[in-house]
């Protein structure tokens, strides 16, 4: 078997939340024991309602944040124990907000070149070559490198992010939310983009998301969390067909249509929002879960291979 462009295994997140100055502090688990691998040149897609640990998962994985327990591998080879210069030729990221993760006030080859400056060693010729080449590959012009951010409409900025994640030649690109600041029409031109690069630079896309529309376009696998945990992961086509945790279902019910008159749908989760700084026991979805059983609120469930994936459910059986 090949060695996975990307493994994850147990990784875990604490925080500590004040809640004044006499009353001790609150653990807050964000991310609790997450663990998958990723194939080379595949999408893995991960999503989950706010809170649930998605974003925080992407930064531990991007060395933004120190996981409490837990490693990350590329190629077999652990990311903890590589400086940050080893890290960022094999991981990059692309951000939601394309206009808050440039600088404003460089030009945009600049914004391009600096991951290549940071190396250290890259010789200014070699700088200029490769910004030039990232700037063609995601459709922008030699001109539009001398302009500032502010210049650029968001669509354009979102492609100055991808051309910096790309120009030191990464095989992890981290995705959080690249296409949710952006109009629907210009959302389809970036993932068309993604897509494009993805099948010519051999790239694998960790791509976290709350639209389940953009999702099932562009992953190959699905990862579904909730209250720090993955419940579902699973093939794409798969999940999105047969869905067999109750929370990817209630994702799933929770689709707007634009068929009018329908109103905004019911998913029957009711009104308890999941809170990481009290986890109940047992499921950990059961005081939401429209069909629970005696031992979802006692009892932890297990996890459950199935055919094509995995699912953590009471129920999976």
């Amino acid at each position: 078997m090949s060695t996975p462009a990307i493994e994850v295994r147990g990784l875990r997140r604490e925080f500590r939340a004040s809640q004044g100055l006499f009353a001790p502090p609150r653990r807050v688990i964000a991310v609790d024991d997450v663990s998958f691998s990723v194939p080379a040149g595949s999408v893995l897609g991960v999503v989950g309602e706010s809170g649930c640990g998605k974003t925080t998962l992407a930064r531990m994985i991007l060395g933004l944040m120190e996981p409490s327990a837990g490693e990350v591998l590329v190629d077999g080879k652990r990311l903890d124990g590589m400086d940050r210069r080893a890290r960022a030729r094999l991981i990059q990221p692309v951000f939601q907000d394309p206009f808050s993760s440039l600088n404003p006030r460089r030009r945009v080859r600049d914004i391009i070149a600096m991951p290549l400056v940071a190396q250290g060693n890259v010789t200014t010729l070699e700088i200029d070559r490769r910004v030039a080449e990232s700037l063609e590959r995601v459709g922008l012009s030699t001109e539009q490198g001398t302009r500032f951010p502010s210049q650029l409409s968001g669509g354009q900025r979102q492609r100055v992010a991808i051309a910096r994640a790309l120009v030191l030649r990464p095989r992890i690109v981290v995705c959080d939310e690249p296409t949710s600041a952006l109009d629907v029409s210009v959302q389809a031109q970036i993932l068309n983009l993604l897509a494009e690069l993805r099948r010519d630079l051999g790239l694998t896309y960790l791509f976290i998301s709350h639209n389940l529309a953009v999702v099932e376009h562009v992953a190959s696998e699905v990862a579904v969390m909730y209250l720090g945990r993955i419940v579902e992961r699973r093939e794409s086509e798969a999940l999105f067909r047969d869905p067999r945790h109750p929370y990817t279902r209630a994702l799933l019910d929770s689709v707007l249509t634009p068929e009018p008159g329908l109103g905004v749908p019911d998913v029957g989760l009711g009104d308890i929002m999941p809170d990481p700084a009290n986890i109940p026991p047992g499921c950990r979805f059961h005081p939401r879960g429209p069909a629970c059983f005696a031992p979802c609120a006692a009892t932890a469930p297990r996890i459950t291979s199935l055919e094509d994936g995995l699912v953590e459910c009471h129920l999976a059986g």
